[in-house]
């Protein structure tokens, strides 16, 4: 399986992220799976600014529709699949922070992030129920959303039904605790014996970027990681 991995850099507006994000399907269209990170198209510090203004109606001040129809449309020009990162989604008057599995333009599958963080809940955002898993080039696949990896209910449920795992993730605060390499998925990939797709998004805070390396792990260990803390693309083969 030839995966592609945008690790993106925040480009600072909505539009100019979307535009980054279908740049890469436009360029990068003779992969099996191609991911994007978790809130790709939302810049840094997004949601907390609206919530200090809107308190829980911050969800709903950044729901907009156009995000997943041009991710849709771009979609068309793939030969395989799109693991979408995550956006806002809404449905029945609730708002979940939303992973969409794309091919030719079409649903394949989607998954709502369960493990919120309370940066989310204060925006508006719903919890979702459900894991997911769904086929890809007949290798069973799962989703977890960043956080969704610290609740042992939730790993134990996606990775020991799937060979390959998807974790978009989002990018870290400036302030946030630095993590060396990835402990988490070296964890779930020795224990389950699956290979995690860990998909990482750069930003710049304070005139300095930050974030974690993108990268692959199985259950021997890094099998690929992004070089450095840019905007990079990585193309990995993965044997099953």
């Amino acid at each position: 399986m030839k995966v592609g991995i945008c690790q993106m850099e925040d480009k600072g507006s909505v539009e100019e992220n979307v535009k980054s994000a279908v740049n890469y399907v436009k360029k990068n269209q003779n992969v099996d799976v191609l991911c994007f990170p978790e809130f790709f198209a939302y810049p840094l510090g997004y949601l907390r600014k609206l919530t200090e203004k809107y308190g829980k109606r911050a969800v709903e001040k950044a729901y907009t529709s156009w995000i997943l129809e041009e991710v849709v449309k771009g979609s068309k020009k793939l030969r395989g699949y799109l693991i979408a990162g995550s956006v806002i989604e809404k449905s029945d008057n609730k708002y979940y922070n939303t992973c969409y599995v794309l091919r030719n333009g079409e649903i394949v599958a989607k998954y709502r992030k369960i493990n919120v963080i309370d940066e989310e809940i204060k925006a508006g955002i719903t919890p979702g129920k459900e894991t997911v898993t769904f086929n890809v080039e007949g290798v069973k696949a799962g989703i977890m959303i960043c956080a969704d990896c610290l609740k042992e209910e939730i790993v134990k449920e996606v990775c020991s039904n799937s060979k390959i795992v998807f974790l978009p993730i989002s990018m870290t605060s400036p302030d946030h605790p630095k993590v060396e390499g990835h402990p988490l998925s070296i964890a779930m990939a020795k224990s389950y014996g699956v290979t995690v797709v860990k998909i990482s998004r750069i930003s710049v805070y304070d005139g300095k970027k930050f974030g974690v390396k993108s990268a692959v792990i199985d259950p021997s260990g890094i099998v690929a990681e992004a070089d450095r803390v840019e905007e990079t693309f990585m193309v990995v083969n993965i044997s099953f």
